[in-house]
């Protein structure tokens, strides 16, 4: 950290800590991005210090924690830029040649992106990429820690994991689809945490789009992190059966709410907020939820978010007893729910907060052409930029080419219908985010 006079204060600085209390401003969380010249002149009005953290800020404010560049400086070779990264202990390891590849593919992408002169959504796009990619790892590896210490019946920290939902709450107000992108590319085919990491991020983006702010936003994120971490406690045959469970099968998998609770109780570090969110988010507007038939208001519209984009994410992931399916097919189901299952009211809400189109989504042409969702139409929002990656014979597009529907020169140009993620075997290439 580092203590600097608000006289030297710039947009792009993260500040986490002013020379004077936080209730004496209206910010979102307590430590943000400094992303406008208004904030700078509120701080220069009220404190005359902050501190900053420059690990945690943009472009030219961003400097690595100190013991991670010394460790890179030691371990890294002369020659071979790019060969090397660190693993979960901070030790440094060499790339395999696939790890290699898929980030030659990842920079040619955003050289694409940094291409596209006179946009600046999509220089936004970019510079927030940069600057969330390696927290958003450290918050799924924090989870992945976190599973690992519940299945070993041991104690853990959730520090690392709630500055992580912070950083992520952040980059979604500046930007979005940054990690809408990271959410889409980064699949570990790992039910567990992907399916995490999709409702944690889902909620926090249809809460902040309802006006959620601060410490209610912060713990809505932790709990649809953790609402599923008593599912370590089921039978993995069980979760993993393709056949219909019996009745006995489908109450220990119900169990897991329970489970979730026990475990997080016992920790004794979650506010209670967080665990009610955890203990209902099964619960269903009409009463036809578990554990304990809640309806209407009583189930909190915390665990109504929790719930809905619960549904909505597991839609999108193959499931031992389900395939996949593509977003606006698992939209227009849970469309079908409202007023049964889903809060109407926030069924609509979700429905405008995710789009028809949603940047990193899948789309296939009526031409036949495949191609991922790079930036959506905010008012034409059937007519997305698209990046090709199959031609209308579901072969590989070998250079990048982009369609902007937006033209009228691509007017006959249509999507059929948006894709599940891994639609053609598309997934396994990991787009070109490696």
């Amino acid at each position: 950290m580092e203590i600097i006079p608000v006289a030297e204060l710039k947009i792009g600085m993260f500040i986490t800590e002013p020379d004077c209390p936080w209730t004496e401003f209206s910010f979102a969380l307590q430590g943000f991005i400094i992303s406008k010249p208004e904030q700078v002149e509120i701080f220069r009005k009220k404190c005359r210090f902050v501190q900053i953290d420059r690990s945690r800020s943009l472009n030219e404010h961003f400097v690595a924690p100190k013991e991670r560049v010394d460790r890179q400086l030691q371990a890294a070779p002369l020659s071979g830029a790019g060969s090397q990264e660190e693993d979960v202990y901070g030790e440094v390891q060499p790339l395999s040649a696939e790890q290699v590849v898929l980030r030659q593919r990842r920079r040619r992408f955003l050289e694409l992106l940094h291409g596209q002169e006179g946009d600046e959504h999509v220089r936004s796009l970019t510079r927030e990429l940069d600057y969330i990619e390696p927290r958003y790892d450290d918050l799924l590896e924090a989870l992945k820690q976190t599973f690992r210490n519940v299945t070993a019946e041991m104690q853990f920290d959730f520090a690392n994991v709630r500055e992580g939902v912070r950083d992520i709450a952040g980059s979604l107000k500046r930007n979005p689809d940054a990690v809408m992108w990271l959410l889409r590319l980064k699949s570990l085919d790992q039910y567990s945490f992907d399916h995490a990491m999709d409702v944690a991020v889902h909620a926090l983006l249809l809460a902040g789009h309802i006006g959620w702010r601060g410490q209610q936003l912060l713990e809505l994120g932790i709990a649809g992190l953790l609402q599923d971490v008593g599912k370590t406690q089921v039978p993995s045959e069980v979760l993993a059966k393709k056949e219909a469970l019996t009745e006995a099968e489908r109450q220990l998998v119900r169990s897991h709410v329970a489970s979730s609770l026990e475990i997080l109780t016992t920790q004794g570090k979650l506010p209670g907020e967080v665990l009610q969110i955890v203990s209902r988010h099964h619960e269903r507007w009409d009463g036809s939820g578990y554990p304990r038939g809640l309806r209407f208001e009583r189930i909190g519209l915390a665990a109504e978010i929790a719930g809905l984009v619960d549904a909505f994410c597991a839609m999108l992931r193959n499931k031992p007893y389900r395939n996949a399916i593509g977003h606006q097919e698992a939209l227009e189901e849970l469309f079908q729910q409202r007023g049964k299952q889903f809060n109407p009211v926030l069924m609509e809400q979700f429905v405008q907060c995710v789009g028809l189109y949603p940047i990193g989504v899948l789309v296939e042409f009526e031409s036949g052409e495949v191609g991922v969702v790079i930036q959506q139409n905010r008012v034409q929002r059937s007519r997305p930029r698209v990046l090709l990656m199959l031609d209308h014979d579901k072969q590989p597009v070998r250079d990048f080419r982009l369609v902007d529907l937006r033209q009228p020169e691509l007017a006959a140009l249509r999507i059929a219908r948006a894709l599940p993620n891994d639609a053609y075997g598309l997934s396994s290439h990991d787009y070109y985010l490696g």
